[in-house]
């Protein structure tokens, strides 16, 4: 599969790439049939169609943004054929279909997707890498009766009486702990002059009915330092992007949708992000303050 043409931009030439790494969002794979644009089955065969060209190339590492399966636990299991054969490293985020399955099953998910900690930190070349998770207060990580749950649905009521779009029972948001967790990576990330790139499931901005619920504390936050240059997540499947008070978020398109595929390498510069977009994937220059 080609590459989309990159756009001409003249920072991608400024300095040598310090590493190159591979990006999915929302394989959201399940054995099902197609629904409207959305080609469940599918999806094994486009995975392995992007490892396949993920790993042509000398990649540090590869993140997958959330949703790596679309219902049914199985799925996880069906999908490791494919996975295991990526060379790189394989991050993940949590998205709330990851969450889709039994409620006996619902605390296994994290660990099925090699996760220790749901929200995490790594280091590359002088980048600290924030992986967040967007899922860990809504009301579909934990079972119904959990009082988890049973919290995240009053909050949900409050911001559909506050008139928020993003009050959707699929979105969610990080916790009070885990923001705390974020200040700290942040004021780290400062004193050891890193820069930082963040990634999650949920869009932060442009505001709309996928976002994080607590989407404008985010952005206040992640945009008061500097040291952030970008967040990159899926979820909104037909792709996003703004740039606000110096920070770029960008929504990766998503697998699943339509029978074209969708992912990316994503080239880091000490002055820009390159994304090579692959299938409906976009391919952009994303330069730094």
């Amino acid at each position: 599969m080609a590459a989309a043409s990159i756009a001409p931009a003249s920072d991608a030439d400024k300095d040598a790439p310090l590493l190159s790494f591979g990006l999915i969002a929302d394989c959201q794979y399940a054995d099902v049939d197609p629904a409207g644009t959305r080609f469940y089955r599918q999806s094994a065969a486009k995975l392995d169609q992007a490892v396949n060209q993920l790993n042509r190339h000398d990649l540090r590492f590869s993140l997958h943004l959330g949703d790596f399966i679309d219902r049914d636990f199985k799925s996880f299991t069906e999908l490791k054929p494919v996975i295991t054969k990526l060379k790189s490293r394989l991050y993940h985020a949590l998205g709330n279909h990851d969450f889709d399955v039994e409620e006996h099953l619902k605390s296994k998910v994290p660990a099925e997707l090699g996760l220790t900690n749901t929200y995490y930190a790594f280091h590359h070349a002088g980048f600290r890498f924030l992986v967040l998770d967007t899922t860990e207060v809504s009301t579909y990580r934990y079972p119904g009766k959990d009082a988890a749950t049973l919290s995240a649905q009053e909050e949900l009521r409050a911001l559909a009486a506050a008139g928020k779009p993003y009050a959707q029972s699929w979105n969610g948001r990080v916790s009070d702990r885990q923001f705390l967790w974020l200040t700290e990576q942040l004021k780290q990330a400062t004193d050891a002059g890193e820069s930082v790139l963040a990634f999650g499931h949920h869009p932060i901005l442009p505001e709309e009915a996928h976002c994080t619920w607590n989407c404008g504390a985010l952005h206040k936050l992640l945009s008061q330092f500097p040291c952030c240059k970008a967040y990159l997540n899926g979820h909104r499947h037909s792709g996003g992007y703004q740039f606000k008070d110096g920070m770029h978020y960008l929504t990766l398109h998503g697998m699943l949708d339509t029978q074209d595929n969708a992912f990316s390498l994503a080239h880091l510069h000490r002055s820009c992000l390159e994304i090579e977009g692959f299938g409906r994937q976009q391919s952009r220059i994303i330069s730094f303050r």
